[in-house]
């Protein structure tokens, strides 16, 4: 007869283990009484009933102010608010309570926990993107002068707490900016989200999804201003350019 062996981890071995689960990114960061932003170049409609027919209550403003997250959506429901190429921005609705104490549901596919960037209050000195980040992560350390390569002539990085990096390249005629973001924080549809309403504002946007390499591009109206979004390796990688 073959006798079974229990064998009882121990303590250190346990918490290695678990040390080492990552935890993939969720599609709703938020939970019932977080507060939470809406992340759109429009309004959101407030409803009375979860669903895109329902009547309207009342216009949400982006960039606006907090509401307070209700209740989630049911589980297994789901919207599609727009496609860009096979790329599907989706979400459920949820409910959420005005600053005005007005209730109803609002699409969760642009609303976010994070702050939205209020560019009135910006600080002269900090560029769009890395004024954005530093509400969502603090910066670690100070800034490095990184040396001019391929045609740039100024370059410089930061640092952020959360591992997350950011770039800025200055050449003749435009600028770049460059943000490393960790994949586990953020899903995909997220990053598009919370950084292509940072980048663009109100300004309307057109975009294209290279599925194969599963690169997002989205272009302003004007043709001056581009973001490129695509996962490498644990890293998002996103490339905000501006053209003079």
């Amino acid at each position: 007869m073959v006798k079974s062996i229990l064998v009882i981890p121990t303590l250190s071995s346990l918490l290695t283990f678990l040390s080492s689960i990552v935890l993939a990114p969720t599609d709703k960061p938020f939970q019932v009484n977080d507060i939470v932003y809406v992340h759109a170049s429009n309004s959101l409609t407030l409803r009375k009933t979860a669903s895109k027919d329902g009547v309207k209550i009342a216009s949400v403003p982006a960039n606006g102010a907090a509401l307070t997250v209700v209740s989630l959506p049911e589980p297994g429901s789901s919207y599609t608010a727009e496609t860009i190429g096979s790329f599907a921005v989706k979400g459920g609705w949820v409910a959420v309570k005005t600053r005005d104490g007005q209730q109803g549901y609002l699409f969760d596919g642009y609303l976010s926990r994070y702050k939205p960037l209020q560019r009135d209050k910006m600080d002269g000195s900090v560029s769009l993107m890395d004024a954005f980040y530093r509400t969502i992560s603090p910066v670690k350390g100070k800034r490095t002068t990184l040396p001019a390569t391929n045609g740039t002539i100024e370059r410089y990085q930061y640092l952020y707490a959360d591992g997350a990096r950011f770039e800025e390249q200055y050449y003749e005629g435009g600028a770049t900016q460059l943000l490393e973001l960790p994949k586990e924080k953020f899903t995909m549809q997220e990053v598009l989200v919370l950084f292509r309403t940072a980048w663009f504002g109100k300004e309307k946007t057109k975009g294209t999804y290279d599925a194969a390499k599963q690169q997002l591009t989205i272009d302003g109206e004007g043709g001056y201003s581009q973001l490129i979004i695509q996962p490498k390796g644990n890293r998002w990688n996103l490339k905000f350019s501006t053209a003079d």
